[in-house]
């Protein structure tokens, strides 16, 4: 009796079981995704969620208030966050089929529901034929140059560059930081605007539009990225994780590289083509300059004469600048003496992170600053005296001479006069790049290290060679 039972109930199974793999299999879809700015909710509707669901809102992992097979219901910060499009992906596992995504819409037209969109075109793309929008109404504008009047006082005219050589001379710090706050605004715009003009032309003169220019040809040219980027861009998130693991991210971050960076990337390789082939554009904007002072004891890779200088301010304690930094023997490798690399201290006001400083440039009193540099920073370890000293006796330094430096802090006045170079050149923050005396752009969180500074030193060269021209 017991056995035939069994057998029933063994049947009853093996005769649910293709159904029971097709819902497991079936893709998971997204419906529509409806922002609750009150709540601080998202509301997603659709279907093969699983019974735990990894949600991201721009990579930034949610907590689930509701998990449900047509509804899901994640807890954001929404009323914190600035009007926009985000990308909202719901994971429930590493298949192809196991993770959909939506855009979401925060500020205007948010009460709408968020259904799954393409793709659009980059802003600033024109249809062929079309003319550049004018100023918003209530707008200004203004087109006056270093020569024109700022005030009168009686008989005598100040003009707009007598202003900036008093606020440069009374205020250098602001002056420069507001100068490059002003350069990175237009450069954006600037770039648009070639890049619009660009497309306009070709799809004129092939009787499209630009929407369908694009769709015509960015498919040909994107190309997924690799594994690399998916780590660069895990590695960014730093505190954004929230503690998931990167094999947790990987559906999320794919999904992203896929439809925010993949294109855009196709989209400028197409781009540079055009200015190869159909319509010369060159940016002639230039970014301001500091002149980087060299103090003899400065850490130095590469010639003097070398004609690109990257400047380099780092600390120990920073994980991004240690991912940078050590990829620096490979940068110099492929360049050779057309790169040099000056390493400029910029601790945090942390005891570790000084310390650290110290250390360094006291390998640096013996000649052996980068192998001190670079042991220490590719290993993981508490930045402390045993430490440092344990690397010291690796790299092969006078331990004596070496303690006796630590020790008695006698690089603390060095250091303070590296924190003022940092003062003087406006540097933002450790790890900042300066560029022949330009502050280079934020490296793009996709990009891994070595194609970071390899784009940094061909774009230099490139500029270079345009002004030559």
């Amino acid at each position: 009796m017991k056995s035939a039972l069994r057998a029933t109930i063994l049947c009853a199974l093996a005769a649910l079981a293709p159904a029971v793999t097709f819902a497991q299999l079936a893709p998971l879809t997204i419906q529509s995704a409806v922002p609750d700015v009150t709540a601080g909710t998202v509301t997603v509707a659709g279907s093969g969620f699983g019974q735990r669901p990894f949600v991201t809102l721009d990579l930034v992992p949610l907590n689930i208030q509701l998990a449900m097979d047509p509804r899901v219901i994640a807890v954001a910060p929404l009323g914190m966050m600035p009007p926009g499009t985000y990308l909202l992906t719901i994971t429930r596992g590493p298949q192809p089929g196991d993770t959909a995504s939506v855009q979401l819409q925060l500020g205007a037209g948010a009460s709408a529901p968020a259904g799954p969109t393409p793709i659009p075109a980059a802003a600033g793309a024109r249809t062929a034929g079309a003319s550049t929008a004018a100023p918003a109404q209530g707008s200004t504008t203004s087109s006056a140059g270093p020569g024109d009047a700022a005030a009168r006082v009686g008989d005598r005219t100040i003009t707009l560059a007598d202003v900036d050589r008093e606020w440069q001379r009374t205020d250098p710090v602001g002056y420069l930081a507001a100068s490059r706050q002003l350069f990175d605004a237009r450069r954006r715009i600037v770039n648009d605007l070639v890049h619009a003009e660009l497309l306009a032309r070709e799809a004129a003169s092939r009787q499209l539009t630009v929407d369908a220019l694009l769709a015509e040809e960015l498919p040909t040219r994107t190309v997924p990225l690799p594994d690399t980027a998916v780590t660069s861009l895990y590695q960014s998130l730093g505190d954004r994780a929230r503690g998931a693991s990167i094999e947790q991210l990987r559906p999320a971050l794919r999904e992203w590289l896929a439809r925010k960076v993949e294109p855009e990337l196709a989209k400028m390789s197409y781009l540079e083509e055009l200015t190869k082939v159909s319509t010369r554009a060159d940016i002639v904007l230039d970014a301001p300059s500091v002149t980087v002072e060299h103090p003899a004891d400065d850490p130095a890779i590469g010639p003097a004469t070398a004609p690109v200088e990257v400047v380099m301010f780092g600390d120990f304690q920073d994980a991004a600048y240690a991912r940078y930094a050590l990829t620096v023997p490979r940068v110099h490798d492929l360049f050779g003496a057309r790169v040099r690399f000056v390493f400029k201290h910029f601790p945090a006001n942390d005891p570790a992170s000084i310390h650290a400083a110290e250390a360094a440039a006291c390998a640096n009193l013996q000649g052996k600053f980068w192998l001190f540099h670079d042991t220490l920073l590719g290993r993981a370890g508490a930045l402390d005296a045993s430490r440092f000293k344990s690397v010291a006796s690796e790299v092969g330094l006078n331990r004596p001479a070496f303690d006796a430096c630590l020790d008695g802090e006698q690089m603390r006045e060095r250091l303070g006069q590296a924190l003022e170079e940092t003062r003087r050149y406006a540097i933002p923050a450790a790890g900042s790049l300066l560029v022949n005396g330009r502050l280079a752009p934020e490296p793009p969180s996709f990009l891994p290290p070595f194609e970071f500074f390899k784009r940094l030193v061909e774009e230099e060269l490139a500029r270079q060679a345009r002004a030559a021209r």
